[in-house]
């Protein structure tokens, strides 16, 4: 293997042993008896860590586990061993007598020199994927990613490794490092070893070559051509020689935690960009200058986006406002890619959290052994100086450098583009650069909105599949194509319209698969299995100020699901109204689609119906004719077939609508007939049943039809439904109180619409990835 020189050495100095901390160190007050541990678990050595910015430190989730109560508090108790170990019994016992002495009533020291030349920092823990559900209990194996970020104060000078800024990171030759047990009890040897690293996005990295050994996990995995950090180790696999690994890309899943995640993520890359550069300018061991001695051999070019134009857009980078999600970085990057004549990127094979991501993609997207084409050095720097001058467009077009500090840095990004887009060899490029810095148009909107589809329990498990995919018209130029449109367009593209008024009746859409169920869940747990990737694709689609709408194909045993009330991300008490936590109906447009539909195909019924209340006018018609007047209690209710004929012959625009459930009993009957009668949009209440558990039927059927006739358009309806499900949102079913909403109503004048549903569901043709999957060869067994 092309070992860069002295990469093991250079690696050393960043690699942390991690463990208790020493005798005094008790998270508190370094005196209380009852938190001082034996002496056995005070120099227990618990895994391996490294800096990736100073003062941060990046591990495994299940490392920090071992170190139960305190670590979960927030308390500094977790010691970060920085330096060789030669640790002896008498040097540990001076080191701990040291350390002991050093304490006062005020607190305890924020570190402790060992004789043998090592220190000991205090680390608390700052974040931890995922999160397990009892931490004294913690899980085994931990759940992928197992990562954890460890603040650590008082290591602003630590020696930091280099994070890959590629997305895709494999195959690879790579080395392996880490702290393991050493013959002598108590001690540590440093280990390095080297293999090949493979995987798919996603999923974690499978290491094959020198086996990883006990305490190894943790440690860093490196691509051995070009010194960056590609994961950290996990563990030993099951055979001789293999392992598993972490890719550093599975830390954009600390957006998906949320707004606290998002920024810890951006501190720690802001930190690690702004180290680099200080080390390439200052004297001493630098990261960029050691690529920049492998030259050629080290993928390094002499002409291009060279390390030390990488090392200061960086740094750059990190003093402007981070992305607002990974559609925004994509978009920029794959309009530089059509500027210099290259492929577009997709939202499924990459997924960039932030600005340097973005820069990565265009100047060495693959590693050498895969088949794509590299750019050339030239196309490379040209693609990057438009990305940057777009980026620079972007952030001064969002009004979002309102401080000094970020104007300055704004100033600092565009001179950079400016400075560098004089050594670009092409004219026409060079020439086109200063227009794309002074452009005022809007960016054009990513336009692709979210599909959440669920599977029928065709078998009776209580067991569903599910699939998360991007969903936009056929008829655009590429997925992040199309032009933002006012706020009564928002979400267009899933709800069938292109945003330019055409109509989109029987239209072809394009879907791009996120993520799919691996295996069937439990009903009570599909918002749980589909959080994560229903916030990815979110984050995906959210561009400038196209808000993506959410369309659920649900089966229709599943039509009363409470889905306008997932949350793509975890409620925060703290925050009750953060945006990314709010329930989706709150803030977006979200209707539900017939399952049913896309096995049975679309009847020439509902392809004029749909046409009808498209354009408008529409007019309510009772999903059952008798409850508007009689209730659910008539004497002879209205059959199936009746209902069916009723439906069918219904005017052009009708909608049905209905004040109860509609997934059993009656109101399934009839909502089937009216599928089968063609009808494309509905609306019915999923809160009441059809026994006596409400006494406002009349009332909804009678401001049901005064709300089509407001509304007009079914274009509009999403829009009206909206704003209706936040008019009741301060009625809450929760008698636990979790959710911070009041019990008081609000709006009397909107109690009708409470827990209302909107079928929004026209013709369209699909193209892109076709069935799910085959069925099972035989059912689950129920699930209670």
């Amino acid at each position: 293997m092309n070992a860069p020189a002295n990469l093991a050495d250079s690696v050393r100095a960043s690699v942390v042993r991690i463990g208790a901390p020493p005798d005094g160190y008790d998270g508190s007050s370094g005196t209380s008896d009852d938190s001082r541990r034996s002496d056995r678990n005070r120099r227990a050595f618990w895994g391996s860590g490294f800096f990736v910015a100073p003062g941060w430190v990046l591990t495994c989730a299940h490392v920090v586990g071992k170190g139960a109560a305190p670590v979960w508090r927030g308390e500094r108790a977790i010691g970060i061993t920085i330096g060789d170990t030669a640790d002896t019994a008498a040097a540990a016992g001076a080191a701990d007598a040291a350390g002991a002495a050093d304490l006062s009533s005020a607190g305890r020291p924020d570190s402790v020199e060992r004789p043998s030349g090592s220190t000991v920092l205090l680390g608390e823990l700052a974040f931890v994927l995922p999160l397990p559900d009892d931490p004294l209990a913690p899980p085994s194996p931990w759940p992928f990613p197992d990562l954890a970020l460890v603040r650590v104060p008082g290591a602003e000078d630590a020696d930091c490794l280099w994070l890959s800024d590629r997305s895709v990171l494999t195959p690879a030759d790579i080395g392996l490092y880490g702290w393991a047990p050493a013959e002598v009890r108590g001690e540590q040897m440093f280990f390095t070893g080297l293999g090949k690293a493979t995987g798919v996005v996603g999923r974690p990295l499978m290491l094959s070559g020198d086996q990883l050994t006990e305490g190894c996990s943790g440690g860093p995995v490196l691509d051995q051509r070009r010194g960056t950090v590609l994961g950290v180790s996990k563990g030993a696999g099951r055979r001789p020689g293999s392992g598993l690994a972490t890719p550093v890309t599975a830390l954009r899943k600390l957006c998906d935690a949320g707004p606290r995640g998002a920024r810890v993520l951006h501190e720690v890359l802001s930190a690690h960009d702004r180290h680099h550069l200080q080390r390439y300018n200052g004297f001493g061991h630098s990261w960029h200058r050691q690529h920049t001695r492998l030259g050629p051999s080290g993928g390094e070019p002499a002409y291009g986006f060279t390390v030390d134009r990488r090392a200061e857009l960086y740094a750059l980078f990190a003093e402007v406002e981070p992305p607002t999600g990974a559609g925004q970085v994509l978009q920029l990057a794959n309009e530089a890619r059509n500027m210099v004549l290259r492929w577009p990127y997709t939202l499924r094979d990459h997924d960039p959290r932030s600005w340097r991501e973005g820069a990565g993609l265009l100047y060495d997207p693959r590693d050498d052994s895969t088949t794509e084409e590299e750019p050339s050095p030239d196309l490379a720097l040209e693609a990057v100086v438009l990305y940057a001058a777009k980026v620079t467009a972007a952030l001064t077009r969002s009004g979002r450098a309102r401080t000094p500090r970020a104007a300055r840095a704004l100033a600092d990004l565009r001179e950079w583009v400016e400075r560098t887009a004089r050594t670009l060899l092409n004219d026409v490029i060079r020439a086109r650069v200063p227009g794309v810095l002074d452009g005022h148009r809007p960016a054009s909107a990513a336009r692709a909105d979210v599909l959440v589809e669920i599977e029928p329990d065709i078998y009776g498990s209580g067991r569903h599949g599910w699939r998360v995919a991007l969903v936009r018209s056929a008829d655009r130029d590429d997925l992040l194509g199309g032009e933002a449109t006012d706020i009564g367009d928002v979400g267009g593209a899933a709800l069938g319209d292109t945003g330019s008024g055409a109509q989109a009746e029987d239209g072809e859409r394009e879907e791009v698969t996120v993520e799919q169920s691996r295996e069937d869940v439990p009903r009570s747990r599909l918002e749980e299995a589909v959080r994560g990737a229903l916030s990815q694709a979110l984050d995906q689609c959210d561009v400038d100020d196209h808000l993506a709408a959410v369309e659920f194909l649900l089966p229709r045993a599943l039509f009363d699901e409470r889905v306008d009330a997932w949350r793509a991300r975890p409620y925060d008490p703290s925050d009750p109204f953060n945006p990314h936590t709010l329930p989706l109906g709150q803030r977006r447009l979200v209707v539900v689609r017939d399952r049913t539909r896309k096995d049975q195909g679309f009847t020439p019924e509902c392809r004029s119906r749909a046409a009808a209340v498209l354009d408008g006018p529409m007019e309510a018609v009772p999903l059952r004719r008798e409850v508007p007047v009689s209730g659910h209690a008539a004497a002879v209710p209205e059959g199936g077939q009746a209902a069916y004929g009723r439906l069918l012959t219904a005017p052009p625009g009708a909608v049905p609508v209905y004040c109860a459930r509609t997934a059993s009993g009656p109101g399934a009957r009839a909502m089937a007939a009216a599928l089968g009668a063609g009808h494309a949009v509905a609306l019915w209440r999923h809160s009441y049943s059809d026994e006596h558990d409400h006494d406002d039927c009349a009332e909804f059927h009678e401001r049901a039809a005064e709300l089509l006739r407001e509304a007009h358009s079914a274009r509009r309806l999403p829009l009206h439904i909206r704003t209706l499900r936040n008019r009741n949102a301060d009625v809450t079913d929760d008698t636990t109180g979790t959710t911070g909403v009041n019990e008081a109503l609000i709006d009397p004048s909107s109690a009708w619409a409470r827990h209302i549903v909107l079928l929004y569901d026209p013709p369209h043709r699909t193209s892109g990835d076709g069935p799910l999957r085959e069925p099972p060869l035989m059912p689950r067994p129920p699930t209670a």
